[in-house]
C-alpha cells in the first residue's frame, strides 16, 4: 500500500474514533469528566472542541490534592472564578485563607451562588498556635443552602452564631466538624439549623456540654473531645450512637431514642451513664426507668480485671435488656492495677453472686471479645458468659495485641484454655488473631448505616 493511501486510512480511522467518542450523549460524557481531577478535565476541554461546552456545563469537581504544590495558591481562586457551571464538589485540604481572600475576595459567596453540593475546607496552620481571630470561618459558609455535605476542620466559629438568621442549611444531610471552635450553645443552634440532617461527625472540638437535639438525625460520632456532658435528647429517628477514641469520660444522658439501635463504646472506666433522670450506679437494677429497650447492639470497654468496673459493666448490661450483640473491648487499666486490687478468685465469686443480667441470660446471641490477653480475670469472664448465656450462637475472641501476637507460645496457651470452656448451649468460642484496624476505617464503617454491625472484626 502506498504512503499516501496509508495516511488517508490512519486519518480516516482517527476521524471515525473521534467521532464515535462526540456521539456519545451529553450525560455520559459528563459522567466520564467526574474521573478526571480538575486540571485533567479542563485539558480535555482545551484540547477537544467537541469537549469543550461539556466543561462550560459540567458541575465542578475541585480537589487540591490534585494541583501541584506551586501553582496551588493561583490555580484554586482560577478555577474557582472563570468556571462558568455550577460546583458539585468543593474540597480543600490545603484551604490557604489569606490567598483565598487576596486572590479571590467573594470566594464564600461564589460557593453559595454556584449551588455548592459538597464542600470541605480544611485549614492548613491547625499545628501553628495562632488566634483564633486567625482562622474565622466566613460567615456565608453556613448560608449555602444548596450544601448536601459539609466537612470543617480547624476554624473557629462566630460567638454570634446563635441569631438561628446566620445559618441556611437546608438540604445540608452530613456534617463533620473536626478540632472546631464553637460555643455550647452555638453548636446546638447549628444542629438546629439543619432539618434534614442525618449523619453528624464531631471530633476533637471545643464544647464541654453537647445536647444533641434533631427531628432528622439517624447516625452520630462522637470522639477524642473534652466533653464533660454528652447528652441526647430528642432524637426520634437515631439509630446508632458511636462513641470512639474516648472522649475523656464525662456524663453519658441518654434520653428519648425510641429507635437507638446501635450503642458503643461505653466505657466502664470514665463514662457516666445517664438514663432519662436516673444515674446508673454500681448497685442500679433495671426497672422501666432505667432501660433502653431498643438497643440490639451493644459496645463496651472494661478492666476485667477491676471489681468496680466489672460492677458497674453488670450495671451498664441491665440497661440494655434487648441487646442480642454484645461486643467487650478488654481494656487496660491506666495507671497499671495496684496490689491492693481483688484477685481473680475474688471475681469468680463476684460473678457467682451477681444478679441475673436479662441480655446475657435469655437474648445475647453473638458476643466478641476484643482485645483479649489472655489474663485470668478475662477467663473469668468468659467462664462466666457460657454458664449463663442461655441464646448464645456465637462467641469470639479476638486477640488483636501486637505483643501477644507476636509470642505464638502465649497464642497457644489462650486457644488450649479456651477449649476447655463448656458453653451451656454446645457452641465452642472461635478465636481470631487479627490485627486491630485504623480509626479511619473503623469511623468509616461506623457511617455507614448499610453495615448492620459497626463493631463487627
Amino acid at each position: 500500500m502506498a504512503d499516501g493511501t496509508r495516511s488517508r486510512v490512519r486519518r480516516r480511522r482517527l476521524a471515525a474514533g473521534r467521532n464515535r467518542l462526540g456521539a456519545l450523549p451529553d450525560d455520559v460524557l459528563h459522567h466520564t469528566l467526574t474521573y478526571l481531577s480538575v486540571t485533567e478535565a479542563a485539558s480535555a476541554a482545551a484540547l477537544s472542541s467537541s469537549w469543550r461546552h461539556l466543561w462550560r456545563s459540567y458541575p465542578l469537581v475541585l480537589e487540591d490534592k490534585g494541583i501541584p504544590e506551586p501553582a496551588r495558591d493561583a490555580l484554586v481562586p482560577r478555577v474557582l472564578a472563570d468556571h462558568p457551571g455550577r460546583f458539585r464538589s468543593v474540597i480543600l485540604y490545603d484551604c490557604r485563607l489569606a490567598s483565598l481572600n487576596r486572590e479571590l475576595p467573594g470566594w464564600p459567596r461564589l460557593l453559595v451562588d454556584k449551588s455548592t453540593q459538597q464542600l470541605l475546607l480544611a485549614h492548613p496552620d491547625w499545628t501553628v498556635n495562632q488566634p483564633d481571630s486567625a482562622r474565622l470561618l466566613p460567615a456565608d459558609i453556613l448560608r449555602c443552602g444548596s450544601l448536601q455535605e459539609l466537612s470543617l476542620d480547624f476554624w473557629t466559629f462566630s460567638t454570634d452564631l446563635s441569631r438561628r438568621a446566620d445559618i441556611s442549611l437546608p438540604q445540608l444531610q452530613i456534617l463533620t466538624l473536626t478540632r472546631i471552635v464553637i460555643g455550647d450553645r452555638e453548636l446546638e443552634c447549628l444542629i438546629d439549623a439543619c432539618p434534614v440532617l442525618e449523619s453528624l461527625r464531631l471530633t476533637i472540638n471545643s464544647p464541654k456540654h453537647v445536647r444533641l437535639r434533631s427531628k432528622s438525625l439517624s447516625c452520630a460520632l462522637v470522639g477524642l473531645s473534652k466533653v464533660e456532658e454528652f447528652t441526647v435528647v430528642d432524637t426520634p429517628l437515631l439509630q446508632r450512637l458511636y462513641l470512639f477514641q474516648q472522649f475523656h469520660g464525662g456524663a453519658v444522658r441518654i434520653a428519648c431514642v425510641p429507635n437507638l439501635r446501635v450503642l458503643g463504646y461505653l466505657d466502664t472506666r470514665t463514662h457516666k451513664l445517664q438514663i432519662g433522670d436516673s444515674v446508673i450506679r454500681p448497685d442500679t437494677m433495671a426497672s422501666a426507668r432505667t432501660v433502653v429497650p431498643s438497643v440490639e447492639i451493644l459496645a463496651l470497654a472494661v478492666n476485667l480485671g477491676i471489681s468496680g468496673e466489672v460492677k458497674i459493666l453488670a450495671s451498664f448490661l441491665r440497661c440494655f435488656p434487648n441487646v442480642e450483640t454484645l461486643h467487650i473491648e478488654s481494656a487496660p487499666h491506666k495507671p497499671p492495677v495496684t496490689s491492693s486490687e481483688p484477685s481473680g478468685e475474688h471475681h469468680a465469686r463476684f460473678y457467682q453472686e451477681v444478679s441475673q443480667v436479662d441480655c446475657l441470660r435469655a437474648h445475647a446471641k453473638k458476643m466478641v471479645i476484643h482485645d483479649f490477653r489472655g489474663d485470668q480475670n478475662e477467663f473469668e469472664f468468659v467462664k462466666f458468659i457460657a454458664k449463663n448465656a442461655e441464646e448464645l450462637q456465637f462467641f469470639l475472641v479476638v486477640v488483636s495485641d501486637e505483643g501477644i501476637l507476636s509470642s505464638a507460645d502465649k497464642v497457644k496457651e489462650i486457644k488450649d484454655e479456651l477449649q476447655y470452656v463448656q458453653f451451656r448451649t454446645g457452641i465452642s468460642a472461635v478465636f481470631w488473631e487479627l490485627p486491630k484496624a485504623g480509626i479511619h476505617y473503623r469511623l468509616r464503617r461506623a457511617a455507614d448505616l448499610a453495615i448492620n454491625d459497626p463493631f463487627q472484626c
